[in-house]
């Protein structure tokens, strides 16, 4: 589950999922934050504005395990 009360991070992560996956090319191709929908909040200032800004909290260590994954794609793109 991800949820958050920010739109542009909650998104992020969620590409971060699909990245951790092997999703399809167009969301491999391109960093996180350069995906067009993601970038285009940025613009318009609706959260999140690059990695370091979304704090994933997590409730046990197996939990903590799969963010440090995820933490690694989001900073790498």
């Amino acid at each position: 589950m991800i949820a958050g009360d920010d739109r542009v991070g909650v998104d992020a992560v969620g590409l971060a999922v699909l990245k951790e996956v092997g999703a399809n090319a167009a969301i491999m191709g391109h960093k996180i934050f350069e995906q067009e929908q993601t970038a285009r909040a940025v613009e318009l200032k609706i959260g999140a504005e690059s990695p370091p800004q979304i704090q994933l909290v997590t409730g046990d260590a197996d939990s903590a395990a799969y963010t440090a994954r995820l933490r690694t794609i989001l900073d790498l793109g």
